[in-house]
């Protein structure tokens, strides 16, 4: 999908940020399915083809783009050479930010792209928005344009796939193991009965109702889980659904793709209705998770950061995690738990993976305050401690440099620690983040924003 972003200098902003005011899509391209080189493999090349054959419909250049996004979702992700396709996919121009997204994230993305988060802040309704996929579902549920709890499960529409008599050319691995749980032994090159393919699409939805409720008592539910079941805290007024398999719940799609997406949407519709939920439909369903644009924003830290010696620039695509602080006085307890609900929410492993900390409104400016906020955030990063990793984080206000200066102070940490100021960012956010300048106490900050656009 192809964008034109209009950025425009907020003059009543004392900084002038640059801001987005305008995104039109200048071409969608056709859904391709994914090809495959073999069961553990994407096959690149023909991938790289079907994208280029894109850019000649769209009459558009490879060098005509500002930036971008390369993200692998789903099944595609799980396969041996994903995260370097992504990669390659991206380039070396840095543009681009290139992710392969986890269940937690993937339902995160879906949200935004189908439009339930800002429904959600529109309406005031607590919605949930399940994006039924090829390999999976990713169940979000968000209030107040904010996505409270995600949950994902092995429940999609090509877990296996059949040519067109019959015979089965693609299984999955967890779709062998549910065919075996409900006494169906299947292989490749084995005709796929239409009995049978029903059976498998009401157990795989039977696993999927179970999964909304935030329940695991069946064993195909427990089989199929990805996460943990969903934490439901909230009373869910509506449900969307989006991926491919809600082009059949919604009978917008007629055209059958020898898989099982269309027995699953009327197995799901089936099962969904004793929840009692209002079933409406999304902005986007197949095109849910799909970023309309990557775009810059370049803009400058305040001076107020604490900058540790040592630290190698430039520091490029590191994804913005966002912990939901108190707005109250918040205990070093709920700054960890912040922290730690934070990093499942988008599948980061602490201390393996790369990320920095965005903090908004997080604490007070007293010593006491900003004492108990550095020990949070030390508790919630024992493995990054441990291998004395840099810890980075960003604060929309001006207290950067007193939060890295009283974490040194008040504990024993050795870490180098980056920690700027006055810079919002969002969750789903990249950021690059430039060598300092103006003696040293300011940082160029790229953010590379995830766009979602609704057409």
């Amino acid at each position: 999908m192809f964008s034109r972003i209009v950025l425009e200098k907020n003059t009543k902003s004392t900084t002038e940020k640059f801001e987005i005011v305008d995104r039109n899509i200048l071409y969608s391209g056709p859904i391709h399915l994914t090809p495959f080189k073999d069961a553990q493999n994407i096959d690149y090349s023909r991938l790289r083809d079907l994208l280029l054959d894109d850019y000649r419909a769209a009459k558009i250049a490879t060098s005509d783009i500002d930036t971008g996004a390369v993200i692998v979702t789903g099944e595609t992700a799980k396969k041996n050479n994903a995260e370097w396709m992504v990669n390659a996919l991206a380039g070396e121009s840095g543009k681009f930010v290139a992710a392969t997204a986890g269940p937690n994230f993937e339902a995160v993305l879906a949200a935004h792209g189908s439009g339930a988060v800002a429904r959600s802040m529109a309406t005031g309704k607590t919605i949930m928005n399940v994006d039924v996929g090829g390999g999976s579902s990713k169940i979000a549920v968000c209030k107040d344009g904010r996505v409270l709890a995600t949950a994902a499960i092995n429940v999609g529409g090509r877990l296996y796939a059949t040519d067109e008599s019959g015979i089965i050319v693609r299984l999955e691995e967890m779709g062998r193991k549910l065919a075996s749980l409900i006494g169906i032994d299947l292989e490749i090159g084995q005709t796929l009965t239409p009995a049978n393919r029903h059976k498998i699409a009401n157990e795989l939805a039977e696993a999927l109702v179970e999964a909304l409720q935030g329940k695991s008592m069946l064993k195909s539910t427990q089989l199929l889980m990805m996460t943990p079941p969903l934490q439901l805290n909230e009373h869910i007024d509506l449900i969307t659904f989006s991926g491919g398999v809600a082009e059949y719940i919604y009978k917008t799609e007629k055209e059958y793709f020898n898989d099982l997406g269309a027995d699953l949407a009327k197995s799901i519709a089936k099962k969904s209705r004793p929840l009692g939920l209002p079933i409406e439909m999304p902005d986007q369903r197949i095109r849910a998770t799909v970023i309309g644009a990557g775009s810059f924003s370049l803009q400058v830290s305040g001076s107020t950061t604490f900058l540790s010696s040592g630290l190698a620039y430039p520091i490029r695509n590191v994804p913005v995690l966002v912990p939901y602080t108190p707005k109250r006085k918040a205990s070093a307890a709920d700054i960890e738990g912040a922290i730690s609900s934070a990093l499942r929410r988008f599948d980061l492993s602490e201390g393996e993976d790369r990320m920095i900390l965005s903090f908004n409104d997080a604490v007070r400016p007293s010593y006491e305050n900003l004492a108990e906020f550095a020990r949070g955030v030390v508790a919630a990063l024992p493995t990054t401690i441990s291998k004395n990793l840099p810890i980075l984080m960003c604060f929309d206000t001006d207290i950067g440099n007193s939060v890295g200066n009283i974490m040194r102070r008040e504990t024993s940490i050795t870490n180098k620690i980056l920690s700027i100021d006055e810079i919002a960012l969002r969750e789903g956010d990249f950021i690059d983040i430039g060598a300092p300048i103006i003696e040293d106490v300011v940082v160029p900050v790229v953010v590379k924003t995830l766009v979602f656009n609704a057409e």
